[in-house]
């Protein structure tokens, strides 16, 4: 019987940052058949754009140098020479360094295929489709408001000078930005596309995970990952600490009642269309003036760093600089959210 394609295909598991794309992610490394690389790579929304789209022979002898010097090579476990070599024979573009990079690793480990999770891809998910054609997409979604309190916490997103005192309101406007542009971008993508709840991943994993067997084209045996447990999967990733069990509705008990309310009324339209519920009766048109405020703001950065010389020029690749980060922490994304909101 010959195996759908989707048994090898590249699986892209993305989302807001603080969603529970570590713990998705991690679930899949330990279901099998998945070559194990626990990083961010940040391809596309950072190294990408510093370099020309990786076109030129000189803008990926750049990117190489850069990489090389890593953690996200390092962590690989592959040499330099073999990188350097399949990257000059073979890449032409973003999606190439990145698949090579990754084929490297399946043959290295014996494996049936790669996965990978850069939140912050979610994003560039029609770019990655037109260079990975057959690439899968996992979209991680989370109350907005859970999220919120948890990247206040991280002080990852610049507020406003309006919010300098309010960062929680920050935080919560770039989920709802981030949210609404990742659907978009997944209608556009078709059915290489699917949404999972992260509400679901944790109260209800195997029958979850059952459910998205026919979308990855493999088995995802709750058992077998129980077993294996690989990073988050034994060992939660949580902005709260001491916390156990529930991870759901934080924002109830973390928040104040004004915060509460306030970022409540702000994602009261989002949270509707995703089905979570919401006690605002009406967003004041200050909450809604915010929101556009924070929509246009981290949009004209999106476009810049993309499209504007000077974007590019500007755009951070400090992180890689300095080594990326386990991906157990699930920081890295918080690294380019801060450098990209700014």
């Amino acid at each position: 019987m010959t195996p759908s394609p989707r048994a090898t295909a590249p699986v892209f598991v993305v989302g807001s940052p603080r969603s529970g794309t570590t713990l998705l992610y991690h679930m899949l490394l330990s279901a099998g058949g998945f070559a194990r690389y626990r990083t961010e790579t940040h391809i596309f929304n950072t190294l990408a754009p510093r370099f020309g789209g990786l076109r030129t022979g000189a803008d990926r002898e750049a990117a190489l140098h850069v990489w090389l010097a890593s953690d996200c090579h390092t962590l690989s476990g592959l040499s330099e020479s073999e990188v350097r070599a399949a990257i000059r024979a073979e890449a032409r573009n973003a999606g190439d360094f990145l698949r090579l990079v990754m084929e490297l690793m399946v043959a290295r480990q014996g494996a049936a295929r790669w996965a990978e999770t850069t939140p912050a891809h979610i994003l560039h998910m029609c770019e990655i489709r037109d260079q990975i054609p057959e690439a899968l997409f996992l979209h991680v979604i989370r109350d907005g408001r859970d999220v919120a309190a948890s990247l206040e916490k991280q002080r990852w997103i610049r507020p406003m000078a309006f919010d300098r005192d309010r960062p929680i309101l920050a935080a919560a406007a770039y989920w709802d930005w981030i949210v609404r542009r990742g659907r978009a971008e997944g209608g556009r993508v078709g059915d290489a596309y699917c949404e999972v709840r992260y509400d679901a991943l944790v109260d209800a994993p195997e029958a979850t995970l059952r459910a998205l067997e026919p979308f990855v084209g493999q088995r995802l045996d709750w058992t077998e990952i129980s077993r294996v447990r690989i990073g988050s999967v034994g060992k939660p990733n949580t902005s709260f600490p001491g916390a156990k069990g529930d991870f759901g509705s934080r924002w109830r008990t973390q928040l104040s009642a004004e915060d509460g309310r306030d970022i409540d009324a702000m994602l009261a339209p989002t949270l509707r269309a995703l089905g979570f519920e919401s006690v605002a009766a009406r967003s004041s048109p200050g909450i809604v003036a915010r929101r556009l405020a924070y929509a246009t703001r981290f949009a004209a950065r999106d476009w810049l760093k993309r499209y504007a010389p000077t974007g590019r020029r500007s755009t951070s690749i400090a992180h890689f600089a300095a080594g990326s980060m386990l991906i157990d922490d699930e920081k890295l994304a918080g690294v380019q959210g801060a450098a990209d909101m700014a």
